[in-house]
């Protein structure tokens, strides 16, 4: 069946479009696979790769690069990330997120912390100096780190760019009651899909007074859903051979 957004597909044009509208419309893949019939199965994995294309489009736009295409192309693929790629923190904890605002809109980058109990030190003004200096230069954009660990948004130094006539304060919180609210209505959310869902929670926010499907739309038109697969097969290809 041929299919623009995405080759080899076994749903029409149209039925990726009724799908795309209920994603945007944030339903989960039980509710959108009982309104078209399309498997669950089916729904997640058009959803992995649809996150996979928002995280790459708030990724392209961050005034500070974050490249991880190799995680994101594994994500889309559903396979395991090679050793050294681990979308989260090893171990039971999850990774931070850090939220900064810039120009009207705001960002999230996870960041890896070797110690997490030295953030909360730091907080306390209780980390060694030498640490601390290093460590504030490498926190100093953010405004507040998520941590999913403690369900906690940890206020940082620094940050008081306005944005919309709000403080940021009021944009982190929030930015904050949106990532949780996901939590809630995905009943917790699993390591290895974490960064997706934190992205797609940008993108939201970030386009949250314009058609998200419009835009969404213009994403998979320049690039289809088979672009992270082609990605991803040449990706795995320069890892083996160590390129």
């Amino acid at each position: 069946m041929k299919n623009k957004y995405l080759k080899g597909a076994h749903l029409s044009e149209r039925k990726v479009r009724e799908l795309m509208k209920l994603f945007c419309d944030d339903l989960t893949a039980t509710q959108i696979a009982g309104i078209t019939g399309i498997s669950r199965i089916t729904v997640n994995a058009y959803f992995k790769l649809i996150r996979t294309h928002i995280a790459r489009f708030c990724e392209e736009r961050s005034p500070v690069p974050a490249v991880h295409s190799e995680e994101l192309t594994a994500f889309a693929a559903n396979e395991e990330l090679p050793e050294g790629l681990l979308p989260e923190s090893t171990g039971a904890r999850k990774a931070f997120y850090g939220i900064y605002l810039h120009d009207g809109m705001l960002y999230t980058d996870r960041i890896a912390l070797t110690d997490p109990s030295w953030l909360y030190d730091w907080l306390k003004g209780q980390a060694p100096t030498n640490e601390a200096a290093v460590e504030q230069l490498r926190l100093a954009r953010f405004s507040g780190l998520a941590d999913f660990n403690q369900l906690r948004l940890l206020r940082l130094p620094g940050g008081q760019d306005a944005v919309r006539g709000r403080q940021p304060a009021d944009e982190l919180e929030v930015f904050w009651g949106l990532l949780k609210s996901r939590l809630v209505k995905f009943r917790g959310l699993n390591s290895s899909t974490l960064y997706l869902h934190v992205k797609e929670t940008e993108f939201r926010y970030n386009y949250r007074e314009r058609d998200i499907y419009e835009i969404l739309m213009d994403i998979l038109n320049t690039q289809p859903l088979h672009h992270s697969k082609t990605e991803r097969k040449t990706a795995g290809q320069m890892l083996n051979t160590g390129a």
